[in-house]
């Protein structure tokens, strides 16, 4: 029972990130084909998840999307690295974890944590952004793996 519900909490992050990659997408696809109401829609959708720059967006058709670079990213890494953690095909070791993680950590302070700021480009924070949601998944897994060792020590 605890892994269908740790299955269905998974899905239901895959689902909700897909709606974040295909929605942000698609903006501005409908846009390109003057779609503009829907588009808008679209992108007002997510205004309160991403800061929605444009010079850290990927541009599609002439239009931005509706989520910048790293949030794009981290979306798309929450979608496949969720997909193989269903199958039970996301293994991760420790020594790997810290390394993504520090690279992640490294980025997020050159861009933010600098007095002065240093653009590290739209590819960087997209890959970035995958790195992050791949970790996201892994937490998530190794948070509902913990708990029900914890829980089951106690019985």
């Amino acid at each position: 029972m605890k892994i269908i519900i740790k299955k269905i909490f998974i899905l239901f992050l895959c689902l909700y990130s897909a709606f974040f990659f295909v929605g942000s997408t698609l903006a501005p696809i409908l846009a390109h084909y003057k779609q503009y109401d829907l588009s808008a829609t679209l992108t007002s959708l997510y205004i309160y998840s991403c800061h929605q720059q444009p010079d850290r967006t990927f541009w599609i058709l002439g239009y931005p999307a509706a989520l910048c670079c790293r949030c794009l990213g981290f979306y798309i890494g929450v979608c496949i690295s969720g997909i193989f953690e269903l199958f039970d095909k996301l293994k991760i070791n420790f020594k790997t974890f810290i390394f993504l993680f520090s690279i992640s950590i490294i980025d997020i302070f050159i861009n933010y944590g600098l007095k002065e700021r240093h653009n590290t480009g739209n590819l960087t924070r997209f890959i970035i952004g995958l790195i992050m949601g791949l970790l996201f998944i892994v937490v998530v897994s190794h948070l509902f793996n913990r708990q029900w060792r914890k829980g089951s020590n106690e019985n």
